[in-house]
């Protein structure tokens, strides 16, 4: 008995799809939010710098 048999792939594949369906409706709740967290924060900590 091998250790990657079709049942395991099978198991595999359809995690990896409910994985991403998941994924996408979280993202998607979201709304796009995250998208710019890094420069909002990065302009945040430039102007305390500055002032």
């Amino acid at each position: 008995m091998s250790i990657v048999n079709r049942r395991n792939a099978i198991v595999g594949f359809l995690t990896l799809k409910v994985g991403k369906v998941v994924a996408r409706r979280k993202a998607k709740a979201v709304g796009g939010k995250l998208a710019n967290w890094r420069q909002k924060s990065d302009k945040k900590s430039s102007d305390k710098k500055s002032a």
